[in-house]
């Protein structure tokens, strides 16, 4: 048998480099295909720039462009510093302070992630409408009239409201996660200083946890700007609503394609405010020696104020909407359990697990090439593979369907045969849409994965002679297992939350469970939207619960 360290001659290497050279890699192609998915759908919408304008575009420029823009970017800042306040205030206080209960809130905290913003926009609604819980307590045992400013409250001002309390944990963990690995000295240094709490808060401790409470703002920010649910329900004129008008009020496409660019344009600003602010004053700790903060024994009227400040936001942000989903529950699930409800949690079942499996084999080959080629070229299609996710969903959907629709076009050619909107109608062009914009998620799970492992065992795998295959197989797959399930349910979770996509893309006559909530809701019918919201939730509970299984396996 021979030596599989024997080595090769000279002129049979070039000539196999040579073969290599005109054979695809699979892992390159990984990649590729991950870079095109997400970068695909903004050429249609560039090239829309260059359309002839419609009649109706001029009437959006001359009358409505100033209104959308106001109210988008009025939207946006508001949610954007309520969160930073809410969040920040709740990570200071639980990295500071132990009381009793600290466990129980660390996990309630976090919960308003699991309701999306128009599911809770709708429950509030109930809470506190004119026939909601509130105003029938107050007008029929208290025998209280509300006073019309407490009833007529802005629409701009609940859809803050709604945003702050369900996106608010994406700046408190960032805040939270930032603040235990600080080093206690910087604080005891302060405090020795003479300075009291509000003191070291402002001098201190904002401007060390700035960065990441800043990255937090933007990525609530984002979510704000691909919102369609919760401003169409208040009837809100943003950006997202004008797009859904143009194309489905109006049937211009174009001017959908040129309101999508003005939205990508404000995405844009915020990504290079996030850039700014992740490289803006970082700090780290250089000794060995130094301590991390260690949370101080509170009692008393302390303890009180901060168990009441937790309480507060546990109760508007979950368990209000969740106590009145199942309110409605109780009174509609009979009517609400029917034939259709139960095709759509099938349908969004099968297309969120198909998409979820995509994206999960995509992520893993694409950082998989990164790690085995490391070049210029593979960074860049790296990071614009994982672009898709700050594409607003609306602007995303017109750039797929034109996508597709260009696709068919040029098939029809070479087929004329070709079924007539054979990928437009399918759930083909859904799933593509749902893999360009949820592969940053994947990705980002697959390579924190891949980045603690390190090269050693793959690099140590190869020098005993076995292929980058049969390594991954072998080696990096269970390995990393672990962190590319967690990533599968975060993927998972993320498309069933998803609305704008689901509107726009899915196929005629299918509903998903948010688009059937969105219709219930749309239709003033709030109690039939309690068990497609129930659907949503509990499937994605269920779906982590599978997924803890597996990892443990």
């Amino acid at each position: 048998m021979p030596s599989p360290w024997k080595k090769t001659a000279p002129q049979a290497w070039g000539r196999s480099q040579a073969w290599a050279r005109l054979i695809p890699n699979g892992w390159k192609m990984f990649r590729l295909v991950a870079f095109l998915a997400a970068l695909l759908p903004i050429a249609p919408l560039i090239m829309g720039m260059f359309t002839p304008s419609s009649p109706y575009w001029d009437y959006v420029w001359r009358h409505l462009l100033r209104a959308y823009f106001g109210e988008t970017v009025v939207l946006t800042l508001g949610a954007a510093a309520v969160t930073l306040i809410l969040g920040v205030t709740l990570a200071w206080v639980m990295a500071f302070h132990d009381f009793k209960g600290k466990i129980f809130f660390e996990v309630c905290l976090v919960l308003p992630l699991a309701i999306p913003p128009y599911l809770a926009a709708y429950a509030y609604d109930g809470l506190f409408g004119y026939t909601g819980l509130i105003q029938s307590i107050s007008r029929n045992y208290l025998e209280l009239n509300l006073a019309p400013w407490l009833v007529k409250i802005p629409a701009q001002f609940w859809a803050i409201l709604v945003f702050s309390l369900t996106l608010y944990p994406y700046v408190y963990l960032l805040t939270r996660a930032f603040l235990r690995h600080q080093s206690a000295s910087i604080m005891e240094n302060a405090l020795l200083l003479g300075g009291g709490p509000w003191r070291r808060f402002f001098r201190v401790g904002l401007p060390l946890l700035w960065p990441a409470a800043g990255a937090g703002a933007i990525l609530v920010s984002l979510e704000v700007l691909n919102d369609f649910g919760v401003t169409s329900y208040y009837g809100l004129n943003t950006f997202t609503t004008a797009i859904f008008a143009a194309w489905f009020g109006m049937g211009d496409v174009d001017t959908a394609i040129k309101l999508a660019l003005f939205l990508l344009s404000l995405v844009f600003v915020a990504l290079v405010l996030r850039k700014a602010t992740l490289k803006a004053r970082r700090y780290q700790i250089v000794s060995s020696r130094e301590r991390r903060l260690t949370p101080t024994p509170t009692h008393g009227v302390t303890a009180v104020k901060i168990i009441a400040l937790c309480s507060a936001v546990s109760l508007a942000g979950f368990f209000a909407p969740i106590g009145q989903m199942t309110f409605w529950l109780h009174l509609s699930w009979r009517e609400s359990l029917n034939q259709e409800t139960l095709a759509a949690l099938g349908y969004t079942l099968a297309i969120s697990s198909v998409a979820t499996l995509i994206i999960m084999v995509l992520a893993t080959g694409a950082v998989n090439a990164g790690r085995l080629y490391v070049t210029k070229l593979a960074n860049f299609l790296s990071q614009g593979a994982t672009l898709g996710y700050s594409i607003p969903s609306a602007a995303l959907a017109i750039g797929v369907i034109s996508l597709f629709i260009g696709v068919e076009r040029l098939l029809t050619v070479w087929w004329p045969t070709l079924p007539a909107k054979l990928l437009t109608l399918g759930s083909v062009t859904l799933v593509f849409a749902y893999c360009s914009r949820f592969f940053a998620i994947g990705y980002q799970a697959v390579d924190s994965a891949f980045a603690k492992i390190g090269p050693i065992y793959h690099e140590a795998s190869r020098t005993l002679g076995r292929g980058s295959v049969v390594t991954f197989g072998l080696v990096d797959w269970p390995l990393a297992r672990q962190s590319i399930i967690s990533g599968s349910a975060l993927v998972f979770i993320d498309i069933l939350k998803e609305l704008p996509l689901g509107l726009l893309l899915r196929p005629f006559n299918t509903e998903t469970l948010g688009t059937t909530a969105y219709h219930y809701a749309k239709n003033e019918v709030l109690e039939m939207t309690a068990l497609p919201s129930f659907g949503v939730i509990l499937a994605g509970v269920v779906f982590l619960i599978i997924t803890r299984a597996w990892e443990k396996k």
